[in-house]
């Protein structure tokens, strides 16, 4: 998928997947590491990823938490979904 290096501390990276998909992979802190759908459940446009500490929707300024992608600001009213990850040596692979 990605490897962990590629993932800034405090921020994320929007990664390619096959079938045109897209997954936002962040590290909220060292070594933690968490990936969502970066469609954003108010009406799907792409999520940015995090910056000072919250992902926003670009599109309505829906905020959503970076280690969890619960809501914090709408109008979206449901959170990111996460998608399982896993480390592997440097490598962050789907589980």
């Amino acid at each position: 998928m990605t490897s962990a290096a590629s993932v800034p501390v405090g921020s994320g990276v929007l990664v390619d997947m096959p079938g045109n998909a897209q997954l936002l992979v962040v590290q909220p802190q060292s070594g933690e590491f968490r990936a969502f759908n970066p469609a954003c459940p108010h009406v799907g446009s792409l999520v940015n990823p995090p910056a000072g500490g919250v992902i926003t929707c670009p599109l309505h300024g829906s905020a959503f938490d970076p280690s969890s992608g619960a809501v914090r600001k709408g109008p979206a009213t449901s959170g990111l979904t996460q998608v399982a990850i896993s480390v592997s040596g440097q490598d962050l692979l789907l589980s």
